[in-house]
């Protein structure tokens, strides 16, 4: 059976004074999601619990909905209270059972969540030949980061940072990455970058720093006349006998052939 969902109404950066407050005892009859960017407090199992800024929460239809700004929150600061919100009707459960539905996630990566949030809100209010598929896609994305992020116990916040060192490995291969320098970014030992890297990603640091290189190289072979030696050095090598020996390790062949022939997957 195929599952429908839409999205009815959706806001995004919805701003509140301090008087704000959602008080309603049956909820509303479809999901309710929201990101909240500021803190905030929600009253879940019988008290009033404080969040920081920028926390995920996702109501069931029909459950209760009481929430408003920090208990802190003046009339000078304004806006106190701020979200990104919509409701979505289901013809199925919207996430699995398990789903903490009520009650707030720290969004460890919020800018991630924002930006999707903002694709979609275009998506609503635009009129494309294929909005519907746009938006199913955009709308079935946002709910698995959410359920990952649901799960987010089960990583340490140092896989939060490992994934921004990776982000950077990937998006500055040119950089001098080394074991001792990505450890000391971290404040770890080295050892244990080895360990927890290879844990988390499946591959050494060192490792992804070459993959990351070679699939730099591979780009710039088919996609510029630069020099092989050039393209070395923007992909963070400073021998030319370096970055051949090291790119064929990796793609079996020579950088000369791949820019002949392109035919290695990296």
């Amino acid at each position: 059976m195929t599952i429908m969902q839409q999205i009815l109404k959706i806001g995004e950066n919805t701003m509140h004074d301090h008087t704000f407050l959602v008080d309603r005892p049956s909820g509303h009859p479809v999901y309710l999601l929201l990101l909240v960017k500021k803190r905030a407090q929600f009253y879940i199992e019988g008290e009033w619990k404080e969040t920081p800024a920028d926390i995920a929460v996702i109501f069931k239809p029909g459950q209760k909905h009481l929430y408003g700004p920090a208990a802190d929150a003046s009339e000078v600061d304004f806006p106190a209270y701020v979200d990104n919100w919509m409701h979505i009707e289901s013809s199925a459960a919207l996430l699995p059972e398990h789903f903490p539905y009520g009650k707030p996630m720290i969004l460890h990566n919020p800018d991630s969540f924002y930006s999707l949030f903002h694709l979609i809100h275009s998506e609503f209010y635009g009129a494309a030949p294929h909005k519907n598929t746009i938006m199913d896609a955009l709308l079935s994305a946002l709910l698995q980061k959410l359920l990952d992020e649901s799960s987010a116990e089960e990583f340490s916040a140092l896989y939060y940072q490992l994934v921004s060192l990776r982000e950077k490995i990937y998006s500055f291969p040119q950089e001098e990455w080394t074991v001792d320098a990505m450890a000391k970014e971290l404040h770890i030992s080295s050892g244990y970058l080895h360990t927890v890297y290879k844990h988390y990603f499946g591959i050494t640091c060192i490792a992804d720093v070459i993959q990351s290189r070679t699939q730099a190289a591979c780009e710039l072979l088919t996609s510029t006349s630069k020099s092989v030696e050039e393209i070395g050095l923007l992909c963070g090598y400073r021998h030319l006998e370096h970055f051949v020996r090291q790119f064929k390790k990796v793609t079996g062949i020579t950088p000369a052939k791949y820019r002949k022939y392109g035919i290695v997957n990296i």
